[in-house]
């Protein structure tokens, strides 16, 4: 008897955890969402690029237009408490050259 309801207590508790688990999506890790930018780069999915490669919270972006070619600077305060400036290439997502 003992063994009985051990047993079907394994298995409810198995059949909830696998119908919690199948409202969850499978192959989404973190960061995962950064890999689906689009290009052109808009103000938002910079400061999002940024903020998820720097780990800090963003503090201003404001598009600029350096040697002719229009350029994200994108102002982030890390934990430490140190405020940084990084420059992004709209059409490529990477810093310029």
């Amino acid at each position: 008897m003992f063994s009985l309801r051990y047993l079907l207590t394994i298995f409810f508790l198995t059949l909830s955890l696998s119908v919690i688990a199948a409202h969850l999506p499978d192959d989404i890790e973190p960061g995962d969402s950064v890999n689906d930018i689009q290009l052109p780069l808009t103000k938002t999915s910079a400061a999002e690029l940024i903020r998820v490669e720097k780990k800090g919270k963003i503090l201003s972006v404001e598009k600029k237009k350096v040697k002719g070619k229009s350029v994200f600077r994108i102002k982030v305060l890390h934990k430490n408490g140190k405020i940084k400036m990084y420059s992004l290439d709209p059409s490529t997502g990477n810093a310029p050259h």
